[in-house]
């Protein structure tokens, strides 16, 4: 019947690659497989989250880092401001200058601040030696360390919306207000006269523009802050400090107003009160600010760590389940298969007499229900199969006996005049193609060794015809090598036909009589060991033709004389022994054989079939015999 081929789809072209892989794989590996394929892409997803996660505690932690440097900062500000004239040795100075050096010792090297700091400690060192040194520089040196603080900490990055704009006031907008406040009070300290000046009256127009644009960024970028804080916390806390400070601010620039028109004199003691409380306000306030951005920050951290941990505990308990099931899986499909492979055992063994059974409802328990149906079949045909066994191992021990049986005893070659003859034969299964045979026939010896090709049934059937045909011919006083091979290869072609098999044997013939042998057919080489030491290898090749191959082999026989004389050897032999492979894959070889014969040439044939064959299962070791082997060794008396 043809075979109907089924139509390829797509997806099972594109599948193809990744089925061919899993066939060639066992489960563990298709567990590992699947498991590294996964977790993988899994694993590196997790990382770079925790790592995004980690990335912002970081951020935030730096910000912190920035705001703890700024308030011992913003301490010296607030005293060169408020105590121009005291010594840099008081106290005054002494806590801010060494909170500062706390901080830088600490932060510095990680926000970059040593160069900026050096020169800070310049300008104090100058303001040491010089107590009349313009404090304009400090807050200078102040201002350049601020900002790149604020650069190194993130704190000029912050992405929240309240936090950013409590940032933006601490760093740039207060500082800037208490610098120009103590700029107005500068310029109000060191008047003189009835009357502004130009320039005094430009540089209080700039001033109170400042301030102005100052005033109304706090009061618009807090409100903005306080919109967008999630725990509407920060604007009860926080509302009125900026209100006093913009209500100051406010009165502080209507105070400017009149003196810039000339309603109200520069030295008036109001201006110089409000701008004082001004500049209080301000330090007031961004003592205010601090702790309160210092506590966004801590929430933002906190906040972090908490998704952190979550995201982790989560991760872990989902792996840790999938892992779980995974495995549960894995043992679940293992033990299927323990089982089918157990029930296999024992079915091949016959020990299998129930259904596998299974606790499972997926596909595998459509396996294991296969299996069962398969099973039972083959338990059924296994029984009906037990009988022919049975009957089989009975005929091939029939076989087997008679093979034995037809071997020549060792009354009949101790018989044979002029000869010592020793023999053996070994089938590599339980019966075998090889053959040798010792006749005496109306005082004629024939002694002949065969190889029929394979080594069963069929191989040991053609063996006895051979070995029944032989001796039938000699009976009837056939006695010409030509006549006997032909008349023996017509017997044996034509049964093998009548049979439908196609073995064939190769043939050697012996005639022995007073030390002369007359030797005919085609098989191994005859090995002559002399009783000197001496070897021939006589080929058959020319002397024949293998038995069962062609109907007519007449024109391939022909004869060869061969002399022994007193303790010579000839040996016959199959390629059983010859060709004998070792662990090495190494052929025992006619080399050895013929070495081991002369070494072993002065004793008995059966001391010397015994050293061959010993030498020959040495070689071996724990390699099988794979081919019938059979030594035939006679000797000249």
């Amino acid at each position: 019947m043809e075979k109907v081929m089924e139509p390829v789809t797509v997806g099972q072209r594109m599948l193809k690659p990744a089925v061919g892989l899993i066939n060639r794989l066992h489960y563990p590996q298709k567990f590992a497989l699947i498991s590294v394929c996964f977790l993988l892409p899994l694993g590196l997803a997790i990382f770079l989250l925790l790592s995004e996660i980690q990335g912002q505690i970081q951020f935030a932690q730096l910000e912190q880092q920035g705001l703890a440097y700024l308030g011992p900062l913003q301490q010296l500000q607030q005293t060169v401001l408020t105590e121009p004239l005291t010594p840099l040795e008081s106290s005054h100075w002494q806590s801010p200058v060494e909170h500062l050096e706390q901080v830088q010792d600490r932060w510095g090297q990680k926000l970059h601040t040593a160069t900026d700091y050096v020169a800070l400690e310049e300008a104090l060192s100058t303001r040491r030696n010089n107590k009349e040194t313009n404090p304009e520089e400090i807050l200078q040196a102040i201002a350049v360390l601020r900002t790149k603080v604020g650069d190194q900490s993130n704190l000029i990055l912050d992405p929240d919306l309240d936090s950013y704009y409590l940032m933006e006031a601490l760093l740039l907008k207060l500082p800037q207000l208490q610098t120009d406040v103590a700029q107005l009070g500068t310029i109000i300290a060191s008047h003189s006269g009835s009357g502004l000046s130009p320039t005094e009256e430009s540089q209080l127009l700039v001033i109170k523009a400042q301030l102005t644009q100052l005033r109304e960024s706090l009061v618009k970028n807090l409100g903005v802050a306080f919109t967008h804080n999630d725990n509407q916390q920060l604007q009860p806390r926080v509302s009125n400090g900026l209100h006093g400070l913009a209500n100051a601010l406010e009165t502080l620039d209507q105070s400017l107003t009149r003196v810039i028109s000339g309603q109200t004199k520069l030295d008036d003691p109001g201006l110089s009160q409000q701008s004082q409380w001004s500049l209080l306000n301000s330090l007031h306030f961004w003592r205010t600010l601090s702790p309160e951005l210092d506590q966004l920050l801590s929430e933002r951290i906190q906040r972090f760590q908490q998704r952190q941990w979550l995201l982790s505990t989560f991760v872990l308990a989902t792996l840790a389940i999938a892992a779980y099931l995974f495995w549960g899986f894995y043992a679940s499909v293992m033990a299927t298969i323990a089982s089918l492979s157990s029930a296999a055992e024992k079915m091949v063994a016959g020990s299998q007499t129930k259904a596998v059974e299974l606790q499972t409802q997926d596909e595998m328990a459509e396996v294991v229900h296969a299996f069962n149906t398969v099973a039972d079949a083959l338990c059924r045909l296994m029984e009906k199969l037990q009988d022919e066994n049975l009957r089989l191992e009975a005929e091939i021990d029939i076989t087997r006996q008679l093979q034995q049986m037809l071997m020549p005893s060792e009354q009949e070659l101790a018989a044979v005049a002029g000869l010592e003859i020793a023999g053996f034969m070994e089938s590599a299964t339980e019966v075998g193609g090889d053959y040798y045979d010792v006749l005496q026939t109306n005082g004629q010896v024939r002694i002949s060794i065969g190889d029929v090709t394979g080594h069963d049934l069929e191989s040991s059937l053609v063996m006895i015809m051979a070995q029944t045909a032989l001796r039938t011919l000699l009976e009837h006083g056939v006695t010409d090598p030509v006549k006997l091979l032909s008349a023996m290869n017509r017997t044996i072609y034509e049964n093998t036909r009548r049979m439908g098999s196609s073995k064939n044997m190769t043939l050697s013939l012996l005639q022995y009589e007073a030390g002369l042998i007359r030797l005919s057919g085609q098989h191994e080489e005859v090995l002559i060991i002399r009783s000197n030491g001496e070897t021939e290898q006589i080929d058959t090749f020319e002397l024949g033709f293998p038995l069962g191959l062609e109907q007519d082999i007449s024109a391939f026989v022909t004869e060869r004389e061969i002399s022994l004389n007193s303790g010579d050897l000839a040996v016959l032999y199959t390629d059983g022994i010859t060709e004998a492979m070792n662990i090495k894959r190494e052929f025992y070889g006619i080399e050895r054989l013929q070495a081991v014969l002369s070494r072993h040439r002065h004793q008995t044939p059966a001391e010397i079939r015994h050293q061959a064959i010993a030498d020959l299962k040495h070689f071996l070791g724990d390699q099988p015999q794979e081919d019938d082997v059979t030594l035939l060794i006679l000797k000249q008396k």
